[in-house]
């Protein structure tokens, strides 16, 4: 699979950007199959500052890595619930290397932290006129209090963001069984400096007496039950749970190219429908003038 990095010399006409935009959103797995892109939502994203503003060559506006780049964060941060305003707020104030850490898969990738650094340690002694296109939107900061503030906020707000985009990667090296964190808020019971008893904070509130005895019991029969499973057995469940998860990935994966495979075999549909009626209306048309 291509690395997104690979596009860092793209650029294109809108019409291109909403297209090369399409391919990468499927190759991240961002939003919905049938989600097609199109050159008036590139320009709508432009007017809103989501986009950072083409380069104008000629009569031409042409987009580069940078507005790619910006299109796959914001569909992300869609699908992560994201309004556009907030995107937008939050673009403002971003680099490059915000921009890519915010698509999937690109937060730790070396060859793309090598490329930010070259951003970074470029000469751009041409001139203040002429900024290459990767550093033409990057905003100056002010230094009102005020904003300065509101850059904290959108910043830690993208940290958290991050975080969330992280932590299925994370928890996945951390060998968990788990595709996200289980947040359970417990009530301990200190029996004895050896012995703490945790239940289920709502549970714990409404417990009846018969629910308390069962408790009772149940612990004896796990304390004294020599059947246990042992580390080795659950290392063995572990593996299973595991591997049953790997499954559960792929067959996501597998249905997302489904999805997509329907998507084009549905706009392949059309477009030969499309094309067999003005064959047909072509053939009316010939069969009319023969017939004069």
């Amino acid at each position: 699979m291509h690395k997104f990095i690979e596009e860092k010399d793209w650029e294109g006409t809108a019409s291109a950007l909403a297209g090369h935009a399409k391919t990468w959103m499927r190759i991240k797995q961002i939003g919905e199959p049938s989600f097609v892109p199109n050159e008036r939502l590139v320009r709508d994203y432009v007017a809103k500052g989501i986009l950072s503003k083409p380069e104008r060559k000629g009569k031409e506006a042409l987009f580069s890595f940078e507005q790619l780049a910006q299109f796959l964060a914001c569909r992300a941060m869609i699908e992560d619930g994201w309004p556009l305003s907030k995107i937008s707020e939050d673009f403002k104030v971003s680099s490059i290397s915000d921009i890519l850490k915010l698509i999937p898969g690109e937060g730790n990738d070396n060859d793309a932290l090598s490329l930010i650094e070259s951003f970074k340690n470029a000469d751009y002694s041409e001139g203040i006129d002429n900024p290459p296109p990767i550093a033409m939107s990057m905003s100056t900061p002010s230094h009102g209090s005020d904003e300065k503030e509101a850059q904290d906020f959108l910043r830690r707000r993208r940290e958290s963001y991050e975080s969330r985009a992280d932590i299925k990667d994370v928890l996945r090296r951390l060998g968990s069984d788990f595709g996200n964190v289980i947040r359970e808020d417990f009530t301990a019971y200190q029996l004895a400096s050896w012995l703490v008893l945790l239940l289920d904070r709502d549970k714990a509130i409404n417990i009846t007496r018969a629910e308390a005895e069962d408790i009772g019991k149940g612990v004896t029969a796990a304390l004294l039950n020599r059947g246990s499973l042992s580390k080795a057995d659950r290392s063995t469940y572990t593996k299973q749970v595991r591997e049953r998860s790997n499954l559960d990935e792929d067959i996501k994966i597998r249905e997302y190219e489904l999805k997509s495979l329907q998507a084009e075999t549905m706009k392949a549909d059309q477009e030969l429908r499309q094309r067999q009626k003005l064959i047909d209306e072509l053939e009316v048309k010939l069969n009319a003038h023969k017939g004069k």
